[in-house]
C-alpha cells in the first residue's frame, strides 16, 4: 500500500505558493515607491496592502484538502508572504505619518 499525491494537485500547491510570493514581491515593490517618493500616507495604497493581507489567509483556505495550519504551504510561501506584507504595511504607515507631521517649510530628506 502506497499513498502519493496527484500531480494536478502538486501543480495547483506550487501554483498557489508562486501566487502568494508574487503578491508579497508587489506589496514590497509598492513599499518601496511610497517610502522612496515621499509622498505621505496614500489612502488606497494602503487599502490595497491591507486587502492583500487578509485575501491570502482566504486563498489559502482554497487548498485541495484544506491542509491543517504548518503544511508544506504555509511554511514555503504563507507565512512568509503574511510576515513580509504586514511588515511592508507598517512600514509604509510609519514613513507615511512621519511625512505627515513633518513641517511644510522642512525639505525631503532622501
Amino acid at each position: 500500500l502506497s499513498l502519493a499525491r496527484s500531480g494536478s494537485l502538486l501543480v495547483f500547491a506550487v501554483f498557489m505558493m508562486v501566487v502568494m510570493w508574487a503578491l508579497a514581491s508587489s506589496v514590497l515593490l509598492g513599499t518601496w515607491y511610497l517610502t522612496t517618493r515621499v509622498k505621505g500616507l496614500v489612502w488606497p495604497a494602503l487599502a490595497w496592502m491591507a486587502a492583500t493581507l487578509f485575501a491570502l489567509a482566504a486563498f489559502r483556505n482554497t487548498a485541495p484538502g484544506t491542509p491543517p495550519i504548518g503544511c508544506v504551504l504555509d511554511w514555503f510561501a504563507f507565512l512568509w508572504a503574511e510576515t513580509l506584507i504586514a511588515l511592508c504595511l507598517i512600514t509604509v504607515v510609519i514613513t507615511g505619518i512621519r511625512t505627515a507631521l513633518r513641517p511644510d517649510d522642512a525639505q525631503p530628506t532622501k
